[in-house]
């Protein structure tokens, strides 16, 4: 578990910036031109009343699993959380499921699906170092609520990165000597 979360949200917002046009157009259709989405690193306490709608990406948790003898595979995990100020209440269920669908395709999109990991590189047993690389990702898990009588609007969703981080030869040796990764059982013939 090599890879920094903060790069992997950084990643994620950059692909938003990218299509923040596709996302900015829902924006406007619910709110007017003068608004765009406002997307955050981690939690805020507070948001100024102007920044809405804004999306936060909180790092939660990062459960690790061997991928072959030579690399791990952590599955680092996110908390999206998209706020709106609704103006007009009777779109408030529309605005806010609009924008996190729209919001939802582009990080589930399979053209989006192995995005190069900004300020990170890995080892690459043939290679050297290399660019690290998003191995699959998912949004799963979307809850829905409303606060002050249905003015603010929340869609709260988790979002997983899949990194396969490999391990330079080095790392294998202990003392001047080459530790054996699978140990072969002694056959014993009858």
């Amino acid at each position: 578990m090599y890879t920094n979360p903060g790069n992997l949200i950084k990643t994620l917002m950059a692909l938003l910036n990218r299509n923040s046009q596709q996302i900015n157009q829902v924006v406007r259709a619910y709110q007017g031109d003068k608004h765009a989405l406002m997307v955050l690193p981690g939690m805020r306490k507070v948001v100024p009343a102007d920044a809405y709608p804004v999306l936060e990406i909180e790092p939660q948790d990062s459960p690790n699993q061997w991928a072959t003898t030579r690399a791990q595979r952590p599955r680092y995990q996110f908390r999206c959380t998209l706020t709106v100020k609704v103006d007009q209440e009777k779109y408030g269920v529309d605005y806010i499921s609009t924008l996190s669908t729209a919001i939802v395709e582009i990080m589930t999109s399979p053209q989006n699906l192995q995005l190069p990991v900004i300020n990170e590189t890995k080892w690459d047993l043939t290679g050297g170092l290399c660019q690290t690389f998003i191995l699959d990702s998912l949004v799963d898990n979307a809850n829905y609520s409303a606060a002050k009588e249905g003015v603010i609007r929340k869609a709260e969703f988790s979002w997983f990165a899949l990194i396969n981080e490999t391990y330079p030869e080095s790392m294998w040796k202990v003392n001047s000597y080459s530790t054996p990764t699978v140990i072969r059982p002694l056959v014993v013939k009858p």
